[in-house]
This record gives structure tokens, C-alpha cells and sequence, in this order.
């Protein structure tokens, strides 16, 4: 079988995997055909896609990670916050991981929003429990990361819906009360003397991150535990490859791309090279896009193919990426997924009405590297992002100038340094420009540098730091 977004669901075809309410009980059982209004009730309810059955695919398979009756059971239990049955299921979970010997995380989530905060409990939950097998975690402590995975996110259950579903940028109380939630979760389980400190630890410090500007406390990596840092990596990566409200999934690769880019600043760099080593990038059953124009569906990924997986061609033929014959085919970004519009923050960039922030353009063509700036800089600046240079210049053509350009380097069509030029010309050096780049060279730098700008920073890079450095720009600009 094969997934496939709503968006490109027809009538007439066939459901592979059955759907679930936000109870956890099956709405939809397998083989129910597909009808313009039903598909249309299914984008209502907030799934972002389905998996269907058709001759193309009838010998893909992708099994479930955990049986449906665990799932419900699972389900259940963190929503009423029955601190015991999620114990009882973290024991289940992980005898069954262990029975089978290796789980298979291929299988894309089918959730509605409502269904997101239990669910996404149940996701980490199993995610720990995968990156704990690749740490060869004895069964101890896999049931106590799990646990943690299951109660990380009780406090959200304490936050108003209006909140949590907001499809519009949080105001800064907003936003405060969420930062709140693992504080609240810590508060429910901190007297259970059947739960061990690395479960209560883990479950206050799960939005730290290594270089210490995460929350509630500010702890470093080194002062966090493997557990903390394991339920820090699976809760964001779930959430990345998730549909929200206010924002469409990452691809499976796209959110490891993300993680990559954020080790030592947010991650653990060993849990994040865990977690790519155990975690499909290309899962199977998804539809793929190829360089050469040709489309088709993932069939094998394991392993060394991970990376290169192979692929159902629509014509039923097989294509092995790894081939040498096929070295020279890459696999493009998904459609509908592939760029960061100028106009994605628009709505969400106020953070409190009467202030004023100063106003970023972020110009990078690589998205993650975009959600990474964005993730640091949102809370202080009004933020714009931006996926090429000529996309910049229509954009300063029609619009107030901003306080300060990020700009990469490396881009096709137009690089940074191009683009930078024709900034500084046709704005008269009155935007201070940071070259903020993986590429690190002397060439490149004393290149970045002639031109005047405002500074470079090469990537990967303290967010404390790149913080520093914006304010260090805005505090002395004086065009």
C-alpha cells in the first residue's frame, strides 16, 4: 500500500490502514472505498493523509509500529492522566518492541488535531523506545524512557485548547502559559515514589536544550541525563513530521536534516545520529518525486538504503537508488512541502501588539536551515523567511526595508554574495546585511567581507551567539 496527502486522494480508491478517532477506537476500517465527501470530512477533521491499496503497491507492506488494541489502550490512559496505566503500558510497550525483535517505524501517523496531544505521547513514547534499542538500553530502562515519553506532556492537558490548536502566532502570555506545561507534568508525578528520578528529570526537562537556552531552567547538556536528552530529540522530531493547525509535516528526511542542523545547539549529536540510524528518511509506501521527472513509490529502505531506498516506479518497474547505474538520480523536495513562502509568518509574527520588534529577513533556499533561525530568533523579532535571492529583491521592491538581512551563501541561481550586492545598491547600504553560511572558506569569507556587511558567521553555530551578534547589529547600526 501506499500514502497519499488528502489533497491528492481520489474517489474510488481504496483505504489501506484503518483511521482512528481521537478515543483511539477505529473510525474507518481498512478496504473502506474512498468518496468525494468523505474525503472532504477527513481534511475537516485534520488528517493530512491516508493509505490506500492498489495493484501498484499490493506488495509494499507497512506495518503498524504497535497494535491497535495497545494504541487505544495507550490512548486512554494519558488522557485521563492514569499515571499507573501509562506505566502498565510503557511495560507492554516495550515487551512488545522486544518480542518482535525490531519494529518498523515506516508507518506515517494518521491523527486528527484533536487527536495530536495524545497521540503525539504515544509517538514519542515509541520513538524513545526505538533510539533506547540503538543505545542497547537494558529492558529497565527502555520502560522507564518510555514512561517519560507517555508522561512528558501531561501539563498540556492544563493548557486552554484555544491555545494549543491556535492557528495564529501565540501573544507572549500565550506563549508563557505553554512553556508552563512541563513544569505542570513534573508537578503530577513528582511524589510517585514508584517513579525513578530519570523519569521525573526527563519529563521537567525535555524542552532543554544543550547550549542552555532551552526551558524551565536553562541546563546545558552536560548537566542532562541520556534520558533527557533521547525524550528532547523524539518529542521534536514528532513534531515536525506532524500536520498542525498552523502548519503543514515535515518529510521524515527534512526534520533529520533539521535535527542535524540543530545538534550542540538544541540536540545531543550522538541521539541525533541514533535516532537517523534507526528512523526511515524515506519510509515506505511514500510517494517520491526523482530529478530525472519520473515518480514513484518507496519499497525498500533498510539499511543502506536508507538513504537510497528503493523505488515501485508508476510504470510497476523497480528502480535500486544505490545502483551505480542510478547514482546521478536524487530524490526531490515533496510538492506542497517544498519551499517556505515570504508570506508563511505573516500572520503568526506578533508576538504582543503594542511592541514593536525589530523586522529580519531570514534568505536561505534550505528550509530547515530557515525553521532553525526562525525557532531562535522568533520570541525577540518579527520575522520574515525567504528561499532566494531573487525572491529577496521582489521582495524589497514592494516593501519597507527590514532592520537586518541573515543571508546564506551557498544558493542556487543567485548566491548570497550576488544577492548582497544588488542589496546594498538598491537600498544604498541602508540594511545591514550578516552572512550567516556553512561555508567557511578564507575565499569565501574575505569575499563576504569586502563587500562591506555587517559580519559571518559559519555554521553550526551557538544560538547564543548568533543572538549576540544581531544585537550587536542593531544596538551600533547607524547607516
Amino acid at each position: 500500500m501506499r500514502y497519499v496527502s488528502l489533497r491528492d486522494a481520489q474517489p474510488g480508491m481504496q483505504l489501506g490502514a484503518e483511521l482512528f478517532d481521537s478515543q483511539g477506537r477505529v473510525l474507518v476500517g481498512a478496504n473502506m472505498v474512498l468518496t468525494e465527501n468523505f474525503i472532504q470530512r477527513l481534511m475537516e477533521y485534520g488528517y493530512a493523509g491516508v493509505y490506500i491499496r492498489d495493484e501498484l503497491t499490493e506488495d509494499i507492506d507497512v506495518e503498524s509500529p504497535i497494535s491497535s488494541r495497545l494504541r487505544t489502550e495507550g490512548l486512554d490512559y494519558i488522557r485521563s492522566q492514569d499515571i499507573d496505566g501509562c506505566k502498565e503500558v510503557a511495560k507492554k510497550l516495550v515487551e512488545e518492541i522486544l518480542s518482535k525483535g525490531k519494529i518498523s517505524l515506516d508507518m506515517i501517523d494518521l491523527r486528527s488535531y484533536d487527536d495530536y496531544t495524545y497521540a503525539h505521547s504515544l509517538n514519542v513514547a515509541v520513538l524513545c523506545a526505538v533510539i533506547g534499542m540503538g543505545f542497547q538500553m537494558d529492558e529497565s530502562d527502555l520502560g522507564q524512557l518510555v514512561t517519560a515519553g507517555l508522561l512528558h506532556d501531561l501539563g498540556k492537558l492544563a493548557i486552554p485548547e484555544e491555545i494549543l490548536n491556535k492557528p495564529g502566532r501565540l501573544t507572549k502570555e500565550e506563549y508563557r502559559r505553554m512553556q508552563e506545561h512541563p513544569t505542570i507534568s513534573y508537578e503530577l508525578i513528582k511524589d510517585r515514589i514508584d517513579l525513578s528520578a530519570f523519569v521525573k528529570v526527563a519529563v521537567l526537562f525535555h524542552h532543554e536544550n544543550v547550549d542552555g537556552t532551552g526551558y524551565p531552567n536553562g541546563v546545558t547538556g552536560e548537566d542532562q541525563t541520556m534520558f533527557t536528552k533521547i525524550l528532547h530529540v523524539a518529542d521534536v522530531y514528532d513534531a515536525l513530521i506532524s500536520k498542525r493547525p498552523y502548519k503543514e509535516p515535515y518529510a521524515p528526511f527534512e526534520a533529520a536534516e533539521y535535527m542535524m542542523g540543530g545538534c550542540g545547539i538544541m540536540f545531543d549529536r550522538e541521539v541525533v545520529d541514533m535516532l537517523i540510524h534507526v528512523v526511515p528518511l524515506y519510509p515506505k509506501g511514500t510517494e517520491v518525486e526523482l530529478s530525472d521527472g519520473r515518480c514513484g513509490v518507496v519499497k525498500e529502505n533498510g539499511g543502506e538504503h536508507n538513504l537510497r531506498p528503493v523505488i515501485r516506479l508508476m510504470d510497476g518497474s523497480t528502480l535500486d537508488l544505490l545502483a551505480r547505474e542510478n547514482l546521478s538520480v536524487a530524490i526531490l523536495l515533496p510538492s506542497g512541502n517544498a519551499s517556505v513562502s515570504i508570506e508563511d509568518e505573516k500572520e503568526r509574527k506578533r508576538m504582543v501588539e503594542e511592541e514593536k520588534k525589530p523586522h529580519i529577513i531570514a534568505v536561505d533556499d534550505m528550509k530547515t536551515n530557515l525553521q532553525a533561525l526562525y525557532d531562535i530568533l522568533k520570541d525577540d523579532y518579527e520575522m520574515t523567511l525567504i528561499m532566494s535571492g531573487k525572491q529577496l529583491l521582489n521582495y524589497l521592491a514592494d516593501n519597507p526595508y527590514p532592520d537586518l538581512i541573515l543571508m546564506d551563501v551557498d544558493m542556487p541561481e543567485m548566491n548570497g554574495i550576488e544577492t548582497a550586492e544588488r542589496v546594498l545598491t538598491m537600498s544604498n547600504r541602508e540594511v545591514p546585511i550578516l552572512f550567516v553560511s556553512a561555508l567557511c572558506d578564507a575565499k569565501t569569507v574575505l569575499a563576504c567581507k569586502s563587500l562591506g556587511v555587517e559580519g559571518y558567521v559559519a555554521r553550526p553555530y551557538k544560538s547564543v551567539y548568533i543572538r549576540s551578534e544581531i544585537r550587536r547589529i542593531l544596538d551600533h547600526w547607524d547607516p
